[in-house]
């Protein structure tokens, strides 16, 4: 029924009172229908039009690590979803349909009102996005990464919980049309591009409106 795979940070059974419970999820899927490669031409031909917009938030590049010239550091000043293009129209397609099925999964009712940011990441040789994690609030909900075009990296998960000692990583091969959807308090975080570009969309999903650039998807 599910076209996805499911990925679960989950505890044993406490036996004791003061022992910690998780169970986070993570949610992956390719798309293989859309013209990545088009999607990507697009994102390069914006990038100087994003450089010039304002740094966001703190100014830290949402803690990535990346360059203040890159477009991460200005994921709040625009929104990819308000793009005109007919591949940027199914990308969202794409978002709202795995958010949907995740629900189902839940046996959860669908949501009336969903709001998106989304923003591009663009790495080079050299580049890397250290640990980091979107949101920790009691509104935090989902956050996603689709590949566009990649080559020879991978994304890693850190179980919240367990990432110190001994960390329980999940490691997802960055391959084009992969979409990953995870709750938003998970951290993450990239291995270092050695060759060519690593181009991904990234997003956070919210169930009311958050910031002037977010849109309504649902």
């Amino acid at each position: 029924m599910f076209n996805f795979d499911v990925i679960n940070f989950k505890s044993e059974p406490k036996k004791t009172f003061f022992a910690p419970e998780w169970d986070y999820y993570l949610f992956e899927n390719i798309n293989k229908k859309i013209k990545w490669n088009k999607v990507a031409d697009l994102i390069k031909s914006k990038e100087k039009e994003i450089l010039k917009l304002p740094l966001s938030g703190s100014g830290q590049g949402g803690f990535t690590g990346l360059k203040k010239n890159s477009t991460t550091f200005r994921y709040d000043s625009y929104n990819v979803l308000k793009w005109k293009n007919k591949n940027i129209e199914l990308v969202k397609e794409l978002i709202i349909r795995l958010h949907n099925q995740a629900l189902l999964y839940f046996k959860q009712p669908l949501a009336k009102k969903l709001y998106a940011k989304c923003w591009v990441n663009i790495m080079r040789k050299g580049d890397k996005i250290k640990p980091h994690l979107h949101c920790t609030t009691p509104e935090s909900y989902l956050g996603g990464h689709i590949c566009v075009q990649t080559e020879g990296t991978s994304t890693h998960y850190i179980n919240p919980i367990n990432q110190i000692n001994d960390p329980e990583i999940y490691t997802s091969k960055n391959e084009i049309g992969k979409i990953t959807l995870f709750q938003s308090n998970i951290p993450h975080y990239t291995d270092k591009v050695s060759k060519g570009e690593r181009i991904t969309i990234a997003f956070d999903l919210f169930l009311e409106k958050k910031g002037n650039n977010n849109i309504r998807l649902i």
